[in-house]
């Protein structure tokens, strides 16, 4: 039986920071639980494709290229069953532009040294059918993720992950942490998640699935062994904690579970 280890990105592998401009308001929010955001009211989660720099270089309406170019976003996390086609209904009437992603992107900038911009991205009322906050994502390591990769390797792990970032993104990472880009899932959700630790299994491995968040909870109840991590410090509901086989505070605790359990 093969040992392989699935991680989600943001607030697992990667300190998620973020910068959120609240439309009703125009605040920019920093520090927050876009998750836990998302899954308010039915909120969903939409995550654009097209690197942030492309972006903002746009004039138009976000739902004008929305409904040009629905090959460049993704339902990242949705409590209900929602289409595209859904999203961009929903937002004929809608006139946020991509002015307001660049408004957030340089607050961003302006306030973190991040190392990879994550992208940017929506969050939308369905049913309210406004786009409720526009944001831009980006991140550092963790101290000790590179470390734990180093070691995970040498212990012949398959190492894979799943996250409901975006594509370009995440192969910059897999190329710093030198994870087969093959084994990289991009605007993954939670059922997205799942599918790869079944489909692992389903191959002969002994799957462990590291997550932070509430997108990451089927895959931890999946999971041989589900680990839950707390180091990005969010408040998170008891049902998510209960699903976790571990809960651990600091990424590298993963060796000595792993350790444990092989």
């Amino acid at each position: 039986m093969f040992n392989s280890i699935v991680f989600d990105n943001a607030g697992t592998i990667l300190r998620r920071v973020s910068a959120l401009l609240e439309m009703d308001t125009k605040n920019i929010i920093y520090e927050t639980n876009t998750i836990g955001i998302a899954s308010q009211n039915d909120n969903i989660l939409v995550v654009l494709q097209t690197p942030t720099e492309e972006l903002i270089k746009h004039n138009c309406k976000i739902v004008d290229y929305l409904k040009k170019y629905p090959n460049q976003f993704e339902i990242s996390y949705s409590s209900q069953d929602i289409t595209k086609e859904d999203v961009v209904n929903s937002l004929k009437n809608d006139n946020t532009t991509f002015k307001e992603i660049k408004i957030s992107a340089k607050a961003l900038i302006n306030k973190y040294d991040i190392e990879i911009c994550s992208g940017s991205a929506l969050i939308i009322d369905i049913n309210s059918k406004k786009i409720n906050y526009v944001y831009t994502a980006g991140g550092l390591f963790f101290k000790d993720t590179l470390k734990l990769i180093d070691s995970l390797k040498k212990l012949s792990f398959d190492i894979y992950i799943a996250s409901g970032d975006n594509k370009n993104s995440l192969l910059k990472i897999a190329s710093i942490l030198n994870i087969d880009k093959n084994n990289i899932f991009d605007t993954c959700n939670s059922k997205c998640k799942q599918q790869v630790i079944t489909s692992l299994q389903s191959d002969g491995n002994f799957v462990y699935m590291v997550g932070n968040n509430l997108n990451d909870i089927l895959a931890i109840k999946k999971a041989d062994v589900g680990i839950l991590t707390l180091e990005q410090k969010e408040e998170l509901p008891n049902y998510l904690i209960n699903e976790a086989d571990y809960i651990i505070n600091s990424i590298y605790e993963v060796l000595k579970i792993v350790n444990d359990e092989v």
